[in-house]
């Protein structure tokens, strides 16, 4: 599971690569002037040849290694140049002890090209021995690095070794008794490879910033806070104060003796000063985490409090994802008592799979914790309890960020919807019911009216019967809108456009529908499908649909209060004659009007018919539960 790194991991990790890529530059550069004649680049890099080819040869390969061992994937690789290290700085040790020459320098050289020839300084096959030291160390470190808990230690302690040559060298140049080649403990080197060493040395303490001593220095509390107020002052006081004594020796102001003196006594003045102030800064520091801890309690009980009384499942887990809390119902759900999954990895006590695919899927904790986002409530996941049972859940989690912005953790939310899916599972079943009862009794009646109108005699009984079974069939169509959106509503456009279609033709009249798609709630889709259904019937009998030239208008908005606005305008069609006595005329005044607590407005206009429906989109309060009338042949 892919984890955020901390920002504290992030810095330590690019340091080490900075220091790695310095590294190889510097060994390039020594190996380039050794080549190429580079007197241009003198003053800013003055003895470039003091260092010699194979020597600048193994920093570069030191730094790929160090480069490499920040990376997982390339940790192999900066182990076998870890042990290429140690049989070079090994070779130049022996040759050194029994006086012969491997030629590695004139393998690198070549036939000696010019730089090298005019420099004065081609080389005698030997590096110094503060360099061939340094890159039996690093190469150790490299080997040890990355492992196990001892090896990881061993790499700490050679890198902390390496940080003492660099001391033991400067120690030598700034009291002017180093020389080329002096033995130990004054081990010198050239400068190029007195930075090379420190940069590796630093590079190999911050590429392991969870453990050691990296850890230790980023780590915030009153021990890293010392360390770091502390560590400055250890590594260079000393070296000052010891400077400044041997200066005024070497100026006859006092003997070796009083220099000795003068130099314990300041050192433990400075020290003990320098000690008295990182002290008080960490008294103040635990002041604070002590008043800190007292508040934390507080929430802590607070927040017990709280979680426990959540009807949901909480788990809480630390920036690791590693759990820290559970509530009552959360050990119920999944099994695990809080005791048993303190520590754990949240994806062990946490189990989800796809309720489709079987699939693990992601947890939303460990999602929260690699966006720092809150993941939205999600369903249609299986939890896996502790005992391999499967319960349905949804869950959401969001991360837990600390005053300084850092990440402190995060919080996963579930609830077992079993119940739910149960009572949905039970509704899908009523409404299929209903909507079977439904469709069996229009089909009832409309197989009565069919069998009426073929037994019918006389024009008006057949004229009657076929308008009841298009009517019928208006109330079917209004059904199968409810039916597709589960009775909680139909489509208003996709009601017009289903009852205006067949007269929709080309060379037909003109038919304009326009509006925003409003739901309409169930109690009025019956009304407004019969309503629009007479409209309709009414225009191809005497308005705009009973012509081709005729142009008929559907238009609706939503208004304030949550009512609809209809408007039904027909033009290029003959007058109709204004009756009050009609089906469609009764169905507008008692269906709108009584029924759903709505306006109406029909005008019989010289262009043709106008109506207005007002229509509120929730239920009247007081609404009489009138009967229709019965029908007639138009408005």
């Amino acid at each position: 599971m892919a984890l955020p790194v901390p920002r504290a991991v992030k810095v330590a990790l690019a340091l080490a690569r900075l220091c790695a890529l310095v590294v190889c530059a510097a060994g390039a550069l020594v190996l380039a002037s050794w080549h190429f004649d580079l007197s241009a680049l003198e003053p800013l890099f003055p003895h470039l040849h003091s260092m010699a080819p194979n020597a600048a040869a193994g920093g570069i390969a030191a730094g790929i290694g160090l480069f490499c061992l920040t990376f997982r994937g390339l940790r192999p690789f900066a182990w076998l140049i870890g042990f290429g290290l140690v049989l070079l700085g090994g070779a130049t040790v022996i040759q050194d002890l029994y006086g012969f020459d491997l030629g590695i320098d004139r393998i690198l050289l070549g036939n000696a090209p010019p730089a090298a020839e005019t420099s004065g300084q081609l080389p005698t096959g030997r590096m110094a021995p503060g360099s061939a030291g340094s890159l039996i160390l690093f190469g150790l470190a490299l080997l040890c690095a990355k492992g196990d808990r001892l090896g990881s230690a061993i790499s700490q302690i050679l890198a902390v070794a390496m940080l003492a040559q660099v001391l033991i060298v400067l120690t030598g140049y700034a009291y002017g008794v180093a020389t080329h080649y002096y033995q130990f403990p004054f081990t010198a080197m050239s400068p190029y490879g007195l930075l090379s060493t420190l940069l590796l040395a630093i590079g190999l303490l911050a590429s392991s910033p969870e453990e050691g001593i990296a850890a230790a220095i980023v780590e915030k509390s009153p021990a890293g806070e010392m360390l770091r107020r502390l560590l400055p002052g250890i590594l260079v006081l000393p070296l000052v104060i010891g400077w400044f004594a041997h200066q005024a020796e070497i100026a006859d102001y006092y003997d070796s003796a009083a220099t000795l003196a003068i130099f314990a006594v300041s050192s433990i003045v400075v020290l003990a000063a320098f000690s008295w102030t990182t002290i008080d800064a960490v008294r103040r520091s635990d002041r604070a985490r002590n008043e800190a801890l007292i508040e934390l309690r507080g929430q802590r009980e607070w927040l017990s409090t709280t979680v426990g009384s959540i009807g949901e499942g909480v788990i809480a887990t630390d920036p690791s994802g590693s759990v820290l809390l559970l509530n009552k119902v959360a050990e119920r759900l999944t099994g695990w008592p809080l005791a048993d999954a303190r520590g754990k990895p949240i994806w062990e006590v946490f189990r989800v799979i796809d309720e489709a695919t079987r699939k693990p899927l992601d947890d939303p904790a460990l999602r929260a914790l690699r966006e720092r986002a809150t993941t939205r409530l999600e369903s249609g996941a299986l939890l896996k309890t502790r005992d391999d049972k499967e319960l349905p859940i949804e869950d959401s989690g969001a991360p837990i960020l600390g005053f300084d912005g850092s990440l402190a953790g995060a919080v996963l939310i579930f609830r077992d919807v079993t119940e739910r899916r149960r009572a949905a599972q039970r509704q899908t079943m009523l409404v299929g019911e209903l909507n079977h009862r439904v469709k069996n009794v229009l089909a009832i009646v409309q197989s009565l009216v069919q069998a009426s109108l073929r037994q019918a005699t006389n024009r008006p009984a057949q004229a009657m019967a076929q308008t009841l079974s298009e009517r019928l069939r208006a109330l079917h169509r209004a059904h199968d809108l409810l039916l597709e959106a589960q009775w909680s509503g139909a489509s208003l456009k996709a009601m017009v456009e289903r009852e205006l279609e067949p007269y929709q033709r080309e060379g037909g009249p003109r038919i304009l529908i326009k509006g925003p798609d409003v739901l309409l709630p169930p109690q009025c889709t019956s009304i407004l499908a019969m309503t629009l259904h007479e409209l309709a019937t009414n225009a191809v009998k005497y308005g705009a649909l009973s012509a081709p030239a005729g142009q008929l208008s559907v238009s609706w908005r939503t208004a304030r209060g949550n009512r609809l606005l209809l408007t039904w305008e027909e033009r290029g069609a003959g007058v109709v004659l204004k009756r009050s006595n009609g089906f469609g005329m009764q169905l507008i005044d008692k269906g709108i009007r009584h029924n759903l607590g709505g306006d109406t407005k029909v005008d019989f206009r010289a262009t043709g018919l106008y109506v207005e429906l007002n229509v509120p989109l929730e239920p009247a309060r007081d609404t009489g539960s009138k009967s229709l009338p019965a029908p007639a042949e138009s408005i």
